[in-house]
């Protein structure tokens, strides 16, 4: 009977954790998804200083976040989206502003894709 009891606790603990992670992984990226539109906004409006603050503070935000997500996440997937996020600030400084609009098309993408791959529903399990 104990090793029953046991299993049970083990198991809501899985699934809170489950649970905490898919509100972190949605917080976290809203919190993204706002960032990095609000810098795509500023460049499109022309407003250049504003972007590349903005782009800043979005690579600021995925590096404070990265390490909480890397412990349940797959490591290649944020890379990728650490990659794509750490070239905004550059190309806004450079000037490429269709390079900077691009790569915040390809983040957004990339963190609409990590919402819909990590929250468990019928298309991800079968």
């Amino acid at each position: 009977m104990k090793r029953l009891w046991a299993a049970l606790v083990l198991f809501v603990l899985v699934m809170a954790v489950c649970v905490l992670g898919i509100f972190h992984t949605e917080r976290v990226t809203a919190q993204m998804v706002q960032n990095v539109t609000a810098a795509k906004e500023a460049q499109e409006r022309g407003d250049g200083k504003a972007a590349l603050q903005l782009s800043r503070e979005a690579v600021q935000n995925w590096r404070a976040d990265h390490p909480v997500l890397c412990m349940y996440m797959v490591h290649s997937r944020l890379e990728n989206i650490d990659q794509t996020l750490s070239a905004l600030p550059e190309l806004c400084r450079n000037g490429a502003k269709d390079a900077f609009l691009s790569e915040c098309d390809k983040g957004l993408a990339q963190l609409s894709y990590l919402t819909e791959l990590e929250i468990p529903n019928l298309e991800n399990i079968l």
